[in-house]
């Protein structure tokens, strides 16, 4: 390696080292992890017109723990939850990833997937990580239901509303007869009909519900009077 010896004056060595001195101080400033390098490696690189003055021990310093290594960090061993602890922390500032209420696993899980292949192909990342991603999509995920109710919107209020009627509905059918027994039971299928698209009613609850009415008042349940003693029957009830 050849090498070139300098002579300088101490007023143009001073200026060198403050010059350099002061690169030092603002790349520090800008990153408090910079590697500084040495004050030959600065000389070098002005020698050379390089105005970056990156030294391999400088740029293997950044790939280490800079953003690169941060994002690298996030999705291998080293951080593992980072998307679900941000999703999840995002939720004390109100912020939510909501889903819709109706998925059920299959459908969160093909959801997420796709989604976290969204993503790593437009950050041009390594697609063995898409696996990592979605599961922490899908464990950090909330329903829409769940985010309206925590978030008192209008139409949570709403939904509560609805299930108030519906209770009420419930017990009206139960105390009357006649008419105003089928009126109710048309009201009650209605109210459940939008509980279900909503999310606070269940399939199963619509069920149960359903069934006992069958049990308790069958007669609700039949098309219609059928023959004299049938009519006469639904009079009477109606009475």
């Amino acid at each position: 390696m050849k090498q070139i010896k300098l002579i300088l004056k101490d007023e143009i060595y001073d200026s060198l080292e403050r010059d350099y001195q002061n690169f030092v101080r603002f790349s520090t400033k800008i990153d408090s992890g910079f590697v500084k390098p040495s004050f030959d490696n600065y000389l070098l690189a002005k020698l050379s017109e390089n105005s970056n003055f990156l030294t391999e021990e400088a740029v293997q310093h950044l790939m280490l723990s800079g953003q690169y290594a941060w994002a690298r960090r996030a999705m291998d061993k080293d951080f593992p939850d980072v998307v679900q602890i941000l999703i999840e922390q995002a939720a004390n500032y109100g912020f939510w990833i909501a889903v819709r209420h109706d998925w059920g696993t299959d459908e969160l899980v093909a959801a997420s997937k796709a989604w976290a292949m969204a993503i790593i192909k437009q950050a041009k990342g390594d697609e063995s990580q898409v696996d990592v991603l979605a599961a922490q999509i899908k464990a950090s995920a909330t329903s829409i239901a769940v985010v309206q109710e925590r978030l008192k919107t209008p139409a949570s209020q709403l939904a509560h509303a609805m299930v108030q009627e519906l209770r009420e509905t419930h017990i009206a059918i139960e105390h009357a007869s006649g008419m105003v027994a089928r009126e109710k039971l048309g009201a009650m299928r209605t109210l459940l009909k939008l509980g279900r698209a909503y999310g606070n009613v269940s399939e199963k609850a619509e069920q149960d519900m359903m069934e006992k009415l069958k049990r308790e008042k069958p007669w609700l349940f039949d098309e219609g009077p059928k023959g004299f003693w049938g009519h006469v029957a639904a009079w009477w009830r109606g009475v």
